[in-house]
């Protein structure tokens, strides 16, 4: 008699506990992810064909070769080099330990015929995009060059762990803890000291694509994360937080191209950051990361790690959401996604997957 008196109000406050479940609990189910291989070619498959310039050429370095491909799976030129290479869409080089003029090529240029440039002094090229650094044999100074020259030089008392570069600025770390911003003429612009380990170091540091965010890895014994934001011309920490593990080599760090997320490597997996939010969230991952690469139509972000001698590539959402995962072994592997495709470099071939959300 008594359940039966009462069973109105049990009821009432049933669906009154199913409307708020409905009504806190609903989310919008991801879409499908669904990869679709186009092709798969070798890298020694070189086009005998003249490239066409009109179509994206994007390059490669695998092992001892390097080259570039394009989206329709021709190989428009592909070299070997016997010691150490470097590569973006604009130039390329190979060098030897102990070069002092190293000779830089041209998109398109070809190998037979003479040099577009050289770079004019000893050490070991870094370019990225159409910006070519030369730092120093002893790891201790870093200067930027152009097709006329050298642009600018700078020397520290400790050597240099991390490079991170943008069309507004560069920023350099060192070993002591400091990171340097420089303007795009070389002007010192700050300098940085994170602090806040037993062993400061710079193991992975980003520079926004505008210059205004800095964000950083630093540190053994309390290893940490900050992240820095332009506030009156100067970087002032809106962010940081220490991290597991200690991990004792240079590690990625990374801004989403639209700077409201930045991503990072940790001990134990990779780091999102919402850089207006401060949101922090981190996502197990086997093995280094190598690579971070964006899909943005998509919103999504490919990872690539080495465990030992398997490569895995991580699929996640930019929002921190783990979608899936694939791996295999190789002795050598890169990714990059261009226009919703990803593609992934394995040893001397490369494979072309559409990335499309249904």
């Amino acid at each position: 008699m008594q359940i039966k008196k009462n069973l109105h109000i049990i009821i009432i406050v049933s669906v009154a506990f199913l409307l708020l479940y409905i009504f806190f609990a609903a989310r919008s189910l991801s879409n499908e992810l669904q990869l679709t291989p186009q092709w798969t070619i070798s890298i020694f498959q070189v086009s005998q064909e003249k490239p066409d310039t009109s179509q994206i050429q994007l390059p490669f370095r695998m092992g001892q070769n390097m080259g570039y491909f394009t989206a329709d799976g021709t190989i428009p030129l592909m070299e070997s080099f016997p010691f150490q290479a470097a590569i973006s869409p604009t130039y390329r080089a190979a060098y030897a330990p102990d070069s002092t003029r190293i000779p830089v090529y041209q998109l398109n240029s070809e190998r037979v015929d003479s040099p577009d440039f050289y770079i004019e002094g000893a050490g070991f090229p870094y370019i990225c995009d159409d910006r070519i650094y030369l730092l120093t044999p002893g790891g201790y100074g870093i200067s930027q060059y152009s097709r006329e020259g050298r642009l600018w030089q700078f020397e520290h008392s400790a050597p240099i762990t991390t490079i991170s570069s943008t069309p507004s600025g560069t920023a350099v770390g060192y070993a002591d803890g400091m990171v340097f911003i420089f303007s795009t003429s070389g002007e010192l612009l700050q300098t940085f000291d994170p602090g806040g380990s037993t062993y400061p170091i710079i193991l992975g540091t980003a520079l926004s694509p505008s210059a205004s965010q800095l964000a950083c890895v630093s540190g053994i014994n309390q290893q940490r994360f900050v992240l820095t934001q332009q506030r009156n011309g100067v970087n002032k920490v809106v962010f940081h937080t220490y991290l597991e593990g200690n991990l004792r080599e240079p590690v990625l760090v990374q801004f989403s191209q639209d700077e409201r997320k930045v991503f990072y490597s940790s001990a134990t997996g990779i780091g999102i950051v919402d850089c207006t939010t401060f949101a922090n969230i981190t996502i197990p991952l086997k093995g280094k990361i190598l690579s971070i690469q964006e899909c943005t139509d998509n919103k999504l972000i490919a990872v690539l790690t080495k465990d030992g001698n398997r490569y895995n590539i991580y699929l996640l959402e930019t929002e921190g959401i783990f979608i899936g995962s694939f791996g295999f072994q190789a002795d050598a592997a890169f990714i990059t996604i261009e226009d919703g495709n990803l593609f992934v470099g394995r040893d001397s071939s490369i494979s072309k997957i559409n990335l499309d959300i249904k």
